[in-house]
């Protein structure tokens, strides 16, 4: 028996375990004997990808998953599914009735996919959550208990690369007989969310069919997108999340990239996000003679701690942060390539990390929700980890708490529910909202009327006679 990060006892079945089932003539999956059009499909489009340019980076593509037998799966009889970018040689993106199909196809022909519906867009898309193990997913319960990556392609929409690398790799992971690659899946489930934005994909726009920056979302949770991301957040507790951006014109370099850098994440997952990045990335990178950077690395700027960024939130909700930003003006093909290569070496971080990974991620609620009881360190409510906050910007000593009306609780209930916040009852008709939780990191930057986007300007309770009430 094992327990969950919550103490919660799971029973450990066999299907996350090293039974790995291997095939005698092992060997990778090489995407270029597979590249091929089969549809016949020729509708206009609007990529300008060159096809020279297509089929000679097509084998980046493949040596980023380890290819070592040239072909599909020996033991197989049926086409592994190719999305409809590959179908037609990489001119035009894939379609989100192609995507439909593919994620259809693929869940049907591999026992390590399971998919889900975890939402529906602003005009009904679905919104997938898809679940990668070997030999097969374990149970969501499970998932939660042991050590997962997220990886989101397209939050905005008119950054296509992320969603077609996610794509093409939680299918190269469905069907891999790369050794690595299987003993890292019998220990950590991979977990895409390959359309964040579908109607921001099909209309090509960086916002949702609302005209919501979903990226500016994840703490109003205005839009049902960002809720599907937060929910998701809720019930897997991932280790490290992946969000997968472009630079609509960039040019140079390669790829940019960043962690959480919000004074509020818990120290040891800022600066292992960070060792993500400057040490294992960067490396990785410059190995394979690629270009890259931090991501808008003065002071402010989209580079800087908002809070509303979900690159900043998933770090102040206790998992390790990447954003990956490739270069948009670059062909198609090698834009997603580099996403391809960051995912791997994210991948190789978490596995060779695991341990210290793990005591960060389960460390952190705990500790966090100390030091709301304690009132043991100030609140930063403006500042980063590479800009110092003014001190009119920072809570020292911070609140223990806040009151709220009944009509602020109903305003903050999709907070309650999806991050989730903890709530008290008094003796009238106001409610409390403790900084002793996990998730206090939130709390002021939600209820503070001196933060940058607070929903609701509650009270915030500083005196030891006001703080009475939480003893």
């Amino acid at each position: 028996m094992r327990t969950d990060r919550k103490g919660r006892t799971i029973e450990k079945v066999p299907v996350f375990g090293r039974h790995t089932r291997r095939n005698p003539r092992e060997g990778g999956f090489h995407l270029g004997r597979e590249f091929r059009a089969r549809t016949g499909d020729r509708r206009p489009v609007r990529d300008s990808c060159q096809p020279w340019l297509v089929f000679l980076l097509l084998g980046i593509l493949a040596s980023v998953w380890g290819c070592s037998d040239g072909g599909t799966d020996p033991a197989r009889d049926d086409p592994i599914p190719l999305t409809g970018f590959e179908e037609r040689g990489g001119v035009g993106f894939t379609t989100h009735g192609e995507e439909l199909t593919f994620l259809t196809d693929v869940e049907t022909q591999s026992a390590r996919v399971r998919i889900s519906q975890a939402g529906t867009s602003v005009e009904g898309r679905p919104i997938h959550l898809v679940r990668l193990a070997h030999p097969e997913p374990p149970t969501d319960e499970e998932i939660a208990a042991g050590q997962a990556i997220l990886v989101i392609g397209s939050q905005h929409g008119n950054e296509p690369a992320g969603r077609e690398a996610a794509l093409q790799s939680l299918r190269d992971l469905a069907f891999t007989q790369e050794k690595e690659l299987l003993d890292i899946m019998t220990k950590v489930t991979v977990l895409f969310i390959p359309s964040a934005n579908p109607d921001g994909r099909v209309a090509n726009t960086r916002e949702n069919a609302g005209q919501v920056d979903i990226n500016r979302d994840h703490l109003a949770l205005v839009s049902p997108e960002a809720r599907t991301i937060a929910g998701i957040l809720r019930d897997f507790r991932p280790d490290l999340v992946v969000d997968a951006h472009e630079r609509p014109t960039g040019t140079t370099p390669d790829v940019e990239l960043l962690w959480p850098r919000n004074l509020n994440v818990y120290g040891p997952v800022r600066s292992l996000s960070r060792e993500l990045v400057e040490e294992q990335i960067f490396g990785d990178l410059a190995e394979a003679g690629r270009s890259f950077a931090l991501y808008s690395p003065a002071p402010g700027g989209a580079g800087d701690e908002n809070e509303t960024i979900l690159r900043n939130t998933v770090g102040l909700r206790h998992s390790l942060g990447l954003l990956v930003e490739s270069a948009g003006s670059h062909p198609a093909v090698e834009r997603i390539a580099v996403h391809l290569e960051v995912f791997r070496s994210a991948l190789r971080f978490l596995e060779g990390r695991s341990n210290e990974i793990l005591t960060a991620v389960t460390a952190a609620p705990e500790a966090k929700a100390a030091i709301g009881r304690d009132r043991s360190e100030p609140f930063y409510l403006f500042g980063a980890d590479n800009d110092p906050p003014d001190p009119n910007q920072i809570l020292d000593p911070p609140p223990c708490g806040y009151r709220l009306t009944a009509e602020q609780e109903s305003a903050l209930q999709s907070q309650i529910a999806l991050f989730p916040l903890q709530t008290e009852p008094t003796a009238g008709t106001d409610i409390l909202l403790p900084m002793d939780q996990p998730l206090m990191t939130l709390i002021p930057l939600l209820a503070d009327s001196r933060a940058r986007q607070e929903l609701v300007e509650a009270v915030a309770l500083v005196s030891e006679a006001e703080c009475a009430v939480f003893h």
